[in-house]
């Protein structure tokens, strides 16, 4: 049975970058409220490293006659949320078999409901930074830089010999050693152990929030605070959404790769992808296109929402660039990443609408075009729009020269590159850190024109959207008994018994202002709908949730276009 991700709805989560009014309980209160939805693999135990049922071969893209869906039902919802009584404006995108079948603006992009939502809005995607953060420790994952089961202490040593409150005499909290080191998959799946407002974690939450890692001026203060704080439980024997473990992921690759975590991301994965108007901070210039972010008032009308980016939209979200939160993204370029994930790893051309087209050719020839050996350097007028954040202060003594070749990893099988590639190679070549080819090198060394056909391989997305909880019973993540996960990201593992919408392996996972995403592999297609609202669970006069309806919507559209499909094939 077809093991893929999906995702679910606006979840606040906990730990997701902001810094505002939500509370663990806010981010609790939404998931069980049926904001979102994720996606997971089967329950099978594994046998081997990846502790993960691998996820099967994706069919390939059949054609089929053209039959023009009709996404009516979809706008009428849509622009009905969005009216005076709504949410401020949307914007939805919906790709299938890797073009734009459906891209939408609605509403206003601002509270005084003045200016009409742009397609090109810039919206705060907080947790959906997750799944962009997670490709990036695949990315050192592939180059042999990075282990899965290596203990993360390898690289922070700081995080070694954890130590786990316990009750202790008189139910008075106590320590003991942990039973095993954090390792990089703990904190790709969320079962490293830290305080996560799950029962019994309130000893070591309470630990957390003394140390106060999120206030840290970098990642390597935010580590380091996180190392004086215990963990709630032993790494690898619950789930427990937190932020801390991307943070603690992204320092590591900003000590493994040499670079600030900022400046890894925009080189090896914005750049790449075309995804211009994704970074941490929107340049002045653009930040009339950032949208305004609401919260719900205590007198039931919607208001700004607290925190430094919604009084100053466009601002970091964090004094670090943070992981697990603290993007600010387009619908064109989450698509762009989203589309590549559904491909393999491959990097998609053009997705078949001017709005997100455009320029993105002259972009995509200036890098071909670089140097063989040099970094890809975009004329002025094409550079993405997110400048580089200044450097952390660990960083000033780092050489310019980086090494010119390492020792990575080679898939010498054909397969390898192609979409069916089994699980049994991606457990093998990726978990074992094959070696010993002379010819690998690493992708900086290859020409600029091969480096950007592919992000990553069909193997290491297949892991990424397998579920990886099947070292647990049952093995599914604390807010949806249905979904697994992954890196990065849910996976639907079941459907059917609460009437949600999605197939089987569906991907995705949604941010805490109301953006969401899902990749359905076993529909070639993407959905993903940004808005800019953070719930309440405190205010009964709250907007309601809709990804669960734009879900149903985009499903019973694209199903009705596969039926007619059906009907005219001879």
């Amino acid at each position: 049975m077809p093991v893929f991700p999906a995702l679910r709805r606006s979840l606040l989560i906990l730990g997701a970058g902001w810094t505002g009014a939500a509370s663990a309980n806010d981010v609790a209160s939404a998931a069980h409220a049926g904001s979102m939805s994720f996606v997971g693999g089967a329950s099978a135990p594994a046998a081997e490293a990846t502790h993960a049922q691998p996820a099967p071969p994706r069919s390939e893209p059949v054609s089929t006659p053209a039959v023009t869906s009709d996404f009516s039902a979809l706008h009428a919802f849509m622009r009905e949320s969005t009216d005076a009584r709504g949410y401020l404006g949307a914007v939805t995108l919906i790709l299938r078999d890797g073009r734009i079948v459906d891209f939408q603006s609605y509403g206003q992009r601002d509270l005084a409901r003045r200016e009409p939502m742009r397609k090109d809005a810039i919206f705060r995607i907080y947790s959906m930074s997750k799944t962009i953060a997670s490709a990036a420790v695949m990315l050192l994952v592939e180059q042999g830089r990075v282990r899965l089961d290596d203990p993360v202490s390898r690289y922070l040593p700081e995080l070694a010999q954890r130590q786990v409150t316990t009750a202790g005499d008189g139910g008075k909290p106590a320590l003991r050693p942990a039973a095993s080191e954090i390792t990089v998959r703990h904190l790709l799946t969320h079962t490293a152990g830290f305080a996560a407002g799950l029962k019994g974690d309130d000893a070591a939450l309470a630990a957390m929030q003394r140390n106060d890692p999120h206030g840290a001026s970098d990642l390597r203060g935010f580590v380091k605070r996180l190392s004086h704080a215990p963990l709630a439980a032993d790494p690898g024997t619950r789930f427990g959404y937190d932020g801390a473990a991307i943070e603690v992921l992204a320092r590591m690759v900003e000590v493994v790769s040499g670079q600030p975590f900022d400046a890894f991301l925009r080189e090896r994965i914005f750049q790449p992808l075309g995804m211009r108007d994704t970074g941490f901070e929107v340049p002045v210039a653009q930040r009339g296109r950032v949208v305004d972010i609401t919260t719900m008032g205590d007198d039931g009308r919607l208001r700004i929402a607290d925190g430094p980016s919604a009084r100053e939209p466009g601002a970091a979200l964090n004094a670090y660039p943070s992981g697990a939160g603290g993007l600010y993204s387009t619908a064109c370029d989450y698509a762009r990443f989203a589309q590549m994930l559904l491909d393999g790893g491959a990097i998609a051309g053009r997705l078949g609408d001017s709005a997100c087209d455009d320029g993105l050719a002259a972009e995509q020839r200036a890098l071909e075009n670089s140097p063989q050996g040099e970094d890809a350097r975009l004329p002025t007028h094409l550079q993405p729009s997110f400048s580089r954040r200044r450097e952390s202060r660990d960083f000033s003594a780092i050489s310019q020269v980086r090494h010119s070749r390492e020792r990575g990893l080679r898939f010498s099988s054909a397969a390898a590159e192609h979409p069916a590639t089994s699980g049994l190679l991606a457990r093998k070549a990726l978990d074992s850190r094959v070696r010993g080819n002379d010819e690998v090198r690493e992708r900086r060394d290859l020409p600029v024109s091969h480096q950007h056909r592919r992000l990553l391989r069909a193997e290491t997305v297949a892991l990424m959207l397998s579920n990886q909880l099947t070292m647990l019973d049952p093995p599914v993540h604390q807010y949806n008994p249905n979904e697994g996960f992954g890196f990065g990201g849910s996976v639907v593992i079941d459907i059917g018994r609460d009437g949600r919408p999605g197939s089987l392996g569906r991907f995705g996972w949604p941010g805490a202002a109301s953006t969401t995403y899902a990749i359905d592999p076993a529909q070639h297609r993407v959905a993903i709908a940004l808005l800019q609202h953070l719930p309440r669970s405190d205010v009964k006069a709250d907007l309601p949730r809709i990804s669960r309806d734009f879900y149903r919507l985009v499903d019973e559209t694209m199903n009705q276009r596969s039926t007619s499909n059906a009907k005219t094939t001879p």
